[in-house]
This record gives C-alpha cells, structure tokens and sequence, in this order.
C-alpha cells in the first residue's frame, strides 16, 4: 500500500468512535497565562440586574469587561438602569465606558479610556 492509500485509507470512510481521541486538559496552560497578565479582557452576558455586580467587582480588580446586553433589548427600563450603573462605575474609578455596536458594552477600569474614532487605513498625504 502506497503513501497516499496509508493517509486517505486506500479509499474506505474510516469511522472514528469518541474513545479514539484524547481529552486534553488545558486547565494547566491557563493558569500559566492568567500568572503573567495584570489586566484581562473579560466577557459577560448581562441577562439581568444580578451580573452587574460581578461587573463591577471585575473593572474594580483592573479589567475590562466586554459586556453583552442583546438578551435586554426587550426590557428597556433594565436596559437603562444597568447602562446608568455602569457609566457610575466608570466615574467611580476614573474609568470609561462605550456602546459597541447595539449589543455591547465595554467598561474599563482606572485608567483606560476607549478611543471613540475607528482606525481606517492610512491616507495619502
């Protein structure tokens, strides 16, 4: 049997069962990566008034938190609120706060200021 019949199985589907592979535990290289930054980039689904608190304590320990808010777009009032309570937590720490498109919201922590004019490529002068 040639190279390529080796590689491709001579032209049978070879089926594969999931005992044929390996869970890899990544838990170790996180750890690793989370030792040697100050500052994360966090991700949250805000579905209520309950996250925000998580938010909060998270800008207040140094990062920035990318927060999504689509699940809200049909509780304005709420909406409101955690928008309002976010922009506080932004004064609070001398921090910033912007819309991301319609969904998102990025709160960063003491510090950080978000650059509201979008990079384009560079003009000719």
């Amino acid at each position: 049997m040639g190279f390529m019949e080796k590689l491709i199985g001579a032209g049978k589907s070879q089926k594969y069962s999931p005992s044929d592979y390996e869970e890899l535990d990544l838990s170790e290289y996180e750890t690793e990566i989370e030792g040697e930054a100050e500052t994360f980039v966090k991700v949250a689904e805000i579905t209520g008034l309950a996250e925000v608190a998580e938010i909060r304590k998270q800008v207040y320990e140094g990062n920035i938190v990318i927060a999504d808010v689509a699940f809200l777009r049909h509780d304005q009032l709420t909406l409101d609120r955690i928008v309002k309570d976010l922009k506080q937590l932004a004064d609070d720490v001398n921090g910033d706060v912007v819309w991301l498109g319609e969904e998102y919201l990025i709160v960063t922590p003491t510090g950080i200021k978000i650059d509201r004019n979008k990079i384009r490529g560079i003009k000719d002068k």
